[in-house]
């Protein structure tokens, strides 16, 4: 039987929820960038218990170990045939990815000039050669510590504080990021827009405190929904979430959006006055850009914010609908008439 006293428990889901969102902390990667391997060899020996350790003997191979997994340190030669130092680092902060990544500059150049084009181009830090152990192992703790702070200011800068979702500046720059993948190479994406069910209601009725406590427990639930560490969950405008979906055609989003329908009404939050579950539901508006998507000639290009507004048109469909279901829009649908379709994924069993 559905009680609103159940409410009560949330505080349990909530925690589940800071474990969801927190990822513990994964030990720092550094990044030995020399043509010497002797080097190489002896700045490893020095910091193998202090970061996980990865190595290039030229700046390509640095290069493409950086795209691959992003480094939270790099140290750097910067005399190397081929790719100098110098101009991995422009490579490095060309990249958006890897603009942040600190470097420091390990060289046996000990004029002044040269130490500050280093630092002008954006290095961090200095090292000549021959080095100190005890030098080298201070600046590589003091740098890893301040990239540690630095990441959690920028985490707690795109978090929601309430749900512990990405807010809505991570889901609009995730969504700016993985539509231009998509659209670059060919793959899909798609977008759900979730919206709670006669919440302002439910806010009025039981209080802001239940409401909050309410919107943690969908936001959970909602985590929960998701397969793949791409797929994003965000806080986008009051009761309303947005999950990101790189790399998921339409029938993948479907199957998605049935997930959330049903999750959400496996929480058992009651609510007697919502029609017609008589607890609480989402509507969910689903957009897609994929091989099946409708190309109109002549059309403008299809942008990120047309992906967005198709989800949203999907949601509005969805409520005037009677809400508690799932709308599908293609993302190229002309405007005018109401084109959204249901959702053929059928309800999954328990």
């Amino acid at each position: 039987m559905r009680t609103v006293t159940r409410l009560a428990e949330c505080a349990r889901p909530f925690r589940l929820n800071s474990r969801l969102m927190s990822k513990p902390a994964q030990p720092q990667q550094i990044l030995l960038v020399d043509d010497d391997p002797g080097a190489i060899q002896l700045l490893g020996g020095l910091l193998a218990n202090v970061a996980t350790l990865r190595f290039a003997t030229n700046g390509k191979d640095a290069l493409r170990l950086a795209r691959e997994v992003v480094p939270d340190l790099i140290l750097l030669d910067a005399e190397m045939p081929g790719m100098t130092g110098f101009q991995l680092l422009q490579a490095l902060k060309a990249e958006a990815e890897l603009a942040d990544v600190p470097v420091i500059f390990i060289t046996s150049h000990t004029e002044a000039g040269f130490e500050v084009s280093a630092l002008e181009m954006g290095a961090v830090d200095f090292i000549a050669k021959p080095f100190r152990s005890s030098l080298v192992l201070a600046r590589v703790k003091l740098h890893l510590r301040m990239k540690r702070m630095t990441d959690g200011l920028r985490r707690a800068a795109t978090i929601d504080p309430l749900t512990g979702v990405a807010n809505r500046r991570m889901f609009d720059q995730s969504l700016a990021r993985e539509w231009l993948v998509a659209r670059r190479t060919g793959g899909p994406i798609s977008l759900l827009s979730i919206d709670v069910d006669h919440f302002k209601s439910y806010n009025a009725r039981y209080g802001r405190q239940q409401g909050d406590e309410c919107l943690r427990q969908v936001a959970v639930a909602l985590v929960s929904t998701c397969r793949r560490p791409a797929d994003i969950v965000s806080r986008y405008d009051g009761q309303e979430f947005m999950m990101l979906l790189p790399q998921t055609a339409r029938l993948g989003a479907e199957h998605i959006g049935r997930r959330v329908l049903d999750a959400v009404q496996a929480l058992d939050i009651s609510y007697e006055e919502s029609s017609p579950t008589r607890y609480v539901s989402v509507s969910v508006g689903i957009a897609f850009l994929d091989d099946q998507t409708t190309h109109i000639k002549d059309a403008a290009p299809l942008t990120a914010e047309d992906l967005v507004v198709a989800a949203n048109t999907a949601l509005g469909s969805a409520k005037r609908a009677g809400r508690a279901r799932a709308k599908l829009r293609d993302i190229a649908d002309p405007d005018g008439p109401d084109q959204s379709q249901d959702s053929s994924v059928p309800a999954l069993t328990p």
